[in-house]
């Protein structure tokens, strides 16, 4: 088929359901848009000619698009009877029997992060507004850049919600990258045995279905949590974006570790994308940190124990008076707080006075009910708890390797 006159530059030929287009890879080549001259099915109106989103495992095309992208796509078994819908309707079901289940796995292990992934996580304009004004961290159920970057409008990114909002017209996201392939687990019920039970008046979001995989009646989008549910350090240019009915993708605020801030990135034209967000000052272009509310990232320099920031491919940094240190950090680790209260496995989140937040690391009903735990978004059950109540508290530390094995614990 032709394409449209009007077809943006950078394009390329691709296949896709065995018709040729005109297309943009986005995202590093892990996805594509595609453009048509006429109305088809899934196309949508732009400009003087139409286009929609589609992954890049999906076409094929001379390029190498896919390989530029860095990431491994999954990789589904060569077996008789087995094929991509196969996984997908055994994916959806929590309750699929040994056999299947193995397969599922299976495929879910071909999807893994290492050092410098792109991760994205799915926020509501709340949680962008808490994100500001909070510390640099991030904890909970979110996925590779890579497996959900052809999902560009905020329709297509509803399945994802893990905070249910009410504005469907944008939706917010956190990307950063990866520091270590230990910092990340599949959802699957072998790492998360209590979540597939909890009914839905105790959850924010779909439910986790103990498959490693998002619910979905069209994607295979395989899921991660940050491990043992606790908070991961942000890396230097985090990024929270916006995306637009149109598939636009627009870099509102960037976190600067040198400064301590969220740097406002989006200009004038995307003013109104940023008055969305509750609470905030109407103008306001930073956004400061408090750097005493540690991220939990903790290394070597100069003969001191002092916090550090990642910045994945480049290693880790101690910023002086807004400028990177020359001097090399060494023993770079993150540490978090265990406990145990009422019995049940927690993490201790932060205090005030005589009361500590806490996060259960196994979220179940039985401990949720023991508790009185709140789920504060998907997968997250947070309460206070007594300090005097706290039992056998102790610090958790992650070791990160240096050098040649970054990407391995």
């Amino acid at each position: 088929m032709q394409a449209p006159p009007a077809a943006p530059t950078g394009t390329t030929e691709i296949v896709w359901h065995e018709r040729r287009y005109r297309a943009r890879a986005i995202a590093g080549g892990a996805a594509f848009e595609l453009y048509s001259d006429t109305r088809e099915d899934g196309f949508h109106p732009s400009g003087g000619a139409f286009h929609r989103y589609v992954h890049a495992s999906e076409v094929t095309s001379t390029g190498g698009e896919l390989l530029l992208a860095g990431v491994a796509p999954l990789a589904i078994p060569v077996m008789p009877g087995v094929d991509a819908a196969t996984v997908h309707r055994y994916s959806q079901n929590p309750r699929i029997g040994p056999a299947e289940r193995a397969l599922v796995s299976a495929v879910r292990a071909t999807a893994f992060v290492t050092a410098g992934t792109r991760m994205v996580k799915p926020l509501s304009r709340h949680q962008v507004a808490r994100q500001l004004t909070s510390a640099p961290v991030v904890s909970g159920v979110c996925f590779r850049e890579f497996d959900v970057a052809h999902l560009r409008t905020p329709d297509d990114r509803v399945v994802l919600s893990g905070d249910p909002d009410d504005a469907r017209d944008t939706s917010f996201a956190l990307r950063w990258k990866a520091i270590c392939s230990c910092d990340y687990q599949s959802t699957e019920a072998a790492n998360f045995p209590g979540l597939v039970s909890v009914p839905g008046r105790e959850r924010r979001g779909s439910m986790i279905l103990g498959t490693g995989f998002l619910p979905s009646g069209t994607h295979l989008i395989p899921e991660f949590a940050t491990a043992a549910l606790a908070d991961l350090p942000l890396t230097a240019r985090a990024e929270i974006l916006a995306y637009t009915p149109d598939g636009g993708e627009i870099s509102l605020f960037q976190y600067q570790p040198q400064t301590n801030v969220w740097d406002r990135m989006a200009g004038a034209r995307h003013r109104d994308l940023v008055n969305r967000i509750p609470g905030l000052e109407t103008g306001r272009a930073l956004f400061r940190t408090n750097p005493s509310v540690h991220a939990g990232l903790m290394g070597d320099h100069e003969g001191e124990r002092v916090p550090v920031t990642a910045d994945p491919g480049h290693g880790f940094s101690v910023y002086a008076r807004g400028a990177t240190s020359r001097s090399p950090v060494t023993r770079p680790q993150r540490f978090f707080t265990r406990a145990r209260w009422r019995d049940i496995d927690v993490l201790a989140l932060g205090r005030n006075e005589d009361w500590v937040r806490v996060r259960l690391s196994q979220p179940d009903l039985e401990s949720i009910m023991a508790t009185d735990a709140t789920c504060v978004e998907r997968g997250l059950y947070e309460c206070w708890a007594p300090l005097a109540e706290l039992e056998n508290p102790r610090m958790v530390v992650v070791d990160y390797p240096k050098g040649d094995h970054a990407a391995l614990c």
